[in-house]
């Protein structure tokens, strides 16, 4: 038992080595869900959160105590900077998350649209109401809303994205894929938006026309679409990776992530590299095979010399 807790705990800790452990516990979530559906990290309070807190901007520091489920002081930050008439649509999300996490989700609805009724042309207002109906599912409602705040700014891509999203859901996949896409074009760097537009290929059984597209991109770029498309695909492998080897079966496991190594050398993503490199040498490991573990564990070591966990199992 003790031995096979902390293999789990090696295979864990794999995937992102040596990173904070807000994208550790990211990375083991994606692992089973997902990809959630929450956009890149980014919300504070008057006490420090850590020395490194003045550096962050009160947007961030908010999202930090809703990874610490801090949800009261997140959520003063977040009505801060609504009461300051802000137009980010990520700070309207993360004061709903706020008040999900800390128990008054129920305020939300009338809490919005006694905003709207002051701010009827506020695109970030429009996309947090048709936010709050996408996620008590409500479908026609969230359309409704998120339509009026891409009115409002055609370049909301939070907007864009959820639209697109609670079309997948009602199975409008043609538009889905439309609404998804325009997210995308808008901000090609948010790893959130080619994971929805991966599952939206799914639910239409149309998979394949994913992969198509990552390969095309790779073939005639530009590169940022060919790295937004590989690193879904790879989410989606390392789940299955995981899931293979909590059933055992470790040369699964193996194949998915080597499949993970094609892809990030196809886009180029040499610092991803590294945690599958880790994991694959303690897989490797795990079955006995040194010779190969430590082939991997070098390769870890050539791209990171740095690389602490890689360095002591050499040893």
């Amino acid at each position: 038992m003790h031995r096979k807790k902390r293999r789990l705990r090696d295979f864990e800790s794999m995937l992102a080595p040596r990173q904070p452990l807000f994208f550790i516990r990211l990375f083991i979530i994606a692992w089973f869900f997902l990809f959630l559906q929450i956009p890149a990290l980014t919300l504070a309070s008057s006490e420090p959160v850590h020395p490194g807190a003045p550096s962050l901007s009160p947007q961030q520091q908010g999202e930090f105590l809703l990874l610490r489920k801090k949800y009261d002081q997140a959520l003063q930050v977040f009505a801060t900077l609504v009461e300051e008439g802000t137009e980010d649509s990520s700070v309207f999300r993360g004061l709903i998350r706020a008040y999900q996490g800390a128990g008054r989700f129920h305020e939300v609805e009338s809490l919005i649209q006694t905003y709207l009724s002051a701010h009827p042309q506020s695109s970030a207002a429009n996309y947090a109401l048709g936010y709050y109906y996408y996620l008590v599912e409500k479908d026609p409602e969230a359309q409704e809303w998120l339509e009026a705040a891409v009115r409002l700014n055609p370049e909301n891509a939070l907007a864009w994205n959820n639209w697109g999203a609670s079309l997948e859901r009602t199975k409008s996949y043609t538009f889905a894929v439309e609404k998804v896409k325009r997210a995308i074009a808008l901000n090609p760097h948010n790893l959130l938006y080619f994971n929805n537009l991966m599952s939206v290929y799914e639910g239409m059984g149309d998979l394949g026309l994913f992969f198509a597209e990552f390969n095309e991109y790779v073939e005639n770029g530009p590169r940022v679409m060919a790295q937004g498309y590989g690193k879904a695909i790879a989410i989606k492998l390392r789940q299955e990776a995981f899931r293979l080897y909590s059933q055992e079966q470790i040369d699964g496991a193996i194949n998915k992530f080597s499949e993970i190594v094609e892809i990030y050398q196809k886009i180029e993503h040499r610092e991803g590299l590294v945690p599958i490199y880790f994991g694959l040498a303690v897989l490797y490991e795990e079955k006995g095979d040194m010779e190969t573990a430590r082939k991997y564990f070098q390769e870890v070591l050539a791209i990171n010399p740095d690389h602490i966990q890689a360095r002591e199992r050499l040893k």
